[in-house]
């Protein structure tokens, strides 16, 4: 990897690392959107499209394969060799979660798009070159009243 990639991997991680240090394990709940308008920029209507994702994706090297799975209430990702995985392997060596994955924000927004449902990250599963990451599908508010 080259000095810039780097420096740009640890520049992310060092903003994140602080906006933890002020707001503490909340601040993972300011980042639900990060990469989603990188994504719809790229994918326009398709940014939806679950499958879509996975292929564009994989078509432009942001991780070598993703494997995704759905039940009733969870939304699981297996991601190999991502291109963030740098970052999370400095949260990793600090015993902490990474506070975002635009990866598994991208999934999430195409899951509330599709069904209404506001998905929320789990603690991410970190395995050498794969991460398993989890959403939890959340009721919205028209489920919660009636």
């Amino acid at each position: 990897m080259s000095d810039i990639s780097n420096f740009k991997d640890q520049m992310l991680f060092e903003v994140q690392k602080a906006f933890y240090d002020e707001r503490g394990k909340g601040a993972r709940y300011r980042l639900t959107l990060t990469g989603v308008p990188y994504i719809k920029s790229q994918l326009q209507d398709k940014a939806t499209d679950r499958e879509a994702l996975k292929t564009w994706l994989k078509d432009n090297n942001f991780c070598e394969d993703i494997q995704t799975e759905e039940d009733e209430l969870q939304f699981k990702i297996k991601v190999k060799n991502c291109c963030l995985q740098n970052i999370r392997d400095s949260f990793h060596e600090k015993g902490m979660q990474p506070l975002s994955c635009p990866i598994a924000n991208m999934f999430m927004h195409a899951i509330e798009q599709d069904n209404g449902l506001s998905p929320e990250l789990l603690p991410i599963d970190i395995d050498n070159e794969f991460c398993g990451i989890g959403c939890a599908k959340m009721a919205n508010s028209d489920v919660v009243e009636g």
